[in-house]
């Protein structure tokens, strides 16, 4: 009896400690996670993630800021033409997901991630699948205007346990927009920014990233949304116009963003530079038409994407 009641309490014993063990276990794991609130719900995230998977490009910059070199990157398979060179040798050894509008599930999962970041307009669809792969929080970066890119480079910090650095980077971009901005003296001269021009003039509209920039430095954008430049959803879109219409805006600065697909001269010149109707345009006539690259000026939606253009402002076009 004395050898049962013995055999009794230490496997009570042994039941009470795995249940103790499994407990502590439970709340360990409860505690090494945080919940993320994003633009499609909220989602618990493991604390400090070490593999993230970005399927927008200006989410890169944001993880780099932040010491972390994503594992997986949609590139669109093109690289070298739209991620910065600066940038891609940073992210040297990456793995490609695929496209920025389908990336690969299978690549994604491949990667084994502890976090994915995507974009809540380019990637609702595909969101459901996303979450049953890893962790993952939806944030808007294609049509995202100034103060989402602010927001969001926020929220991935405090995703990846880093939110003190990223404040002290805000603070630095925010002095560095001031100190351009009083250089500047721009006074509300009215800018425009302007993508492709093969087949027609394509403009933002005021609503977009670098088009909110310039405005924050002192330009007024030439054009809003009163000129039916949203979509029914609010996103921000490409506006076409002629070069009679562009004339009537005839905005004091234009900024010309050009890529590898443009049709350009060997003076980097485009086919409308030569149309009589451009030399008309106050711009022109005063010099103030500015060649950029749109891989700075329109795909590299971030912090230091920001940092990069208010550079190039502030190079080439303050006041002599």
């Amino acid at each position: 009896m004395k050898k049962i009641l013995t055999i009794l309490t230490v496997v009570i014993f042994a039941v009470t400690a795995a249940a103790c063990s499994s407990s502590a276990g439970n709340k360990k794991s409860a505690e090494e996670q945080i919940t993320i609130k994003h633009d499609l719900g909220k989602t618990k995230v493991a604390k400090n993630p070490k593999r993230v998977v970005v399927l927008e490009l200006g989410f890169i910059d944001t993880l780099l800021d932040l010491g972390i070199k994503p594992v997986g990157v949609a590139d669109d398979n093109k690289a070298k033409q739209l991620i910065n060179k600066d940038v891609l040798k940073k992210i040297n050894g990456y793995t490609s997901v695929g496209t920025r509008s389908q990336p690969s599930m299978e690549k994604i999962a491949s990667l084994k991630p502890d976090l994915i970041i995507a974009d809540s307009s380019r990637h609702s669809g595909v969101y459901e699948q996303l979450k049953k792969i890893a962790p993952t929080i939806a944030l808007e970066n294609l049509n995202a205007d100034y103060q989402d890119t602010l927001d969001a480079s926020l929220t991935i910090a405090k995703a990846v346990g880093k939110e003190s650095e990223m404040e002290k980077q805000l603070t630095a971009h925010e002095e560095k927009l001031s100190n351009v901005k009083g250089k500047l003296g721009a006074q509300g001269e009215s800018v425009l920014l302007i993508g492709n021009t093969n087949d027609a003039i394509t403009a933002r509209d005021e609503n977009f990233f670098t088009s909110r920039l310039l405005a924050q430095v002192g330009y007024r954008y030439a054009i809003n949304k009163s000129d039916n430049s949203k979509t029914s959803n609010g996103e921000s879109v490409n506006m076409k116009m002629t070069l009679e219409q562009l004339l009537d805006t005839d905005p004091d600065v234009i900024v010309l963003m050009t890529g590898k697909t443009d049709n350009v001269d060997q003076d980097g010149k485009r086919p409308i530079e030569k149309d009589p109707l451009w030399k008309k345009l106050s711009a022109v006539k005063n010099g103030h038409v500015y060649h950029v690259d749109r891989a700075v000026w329109s795909l590299r939606r971030s912090v230091d994407g920001a940092d990069a253009i208010l550079d190039e402002i502030e190079k080439n076009m303050l006041p002599s």
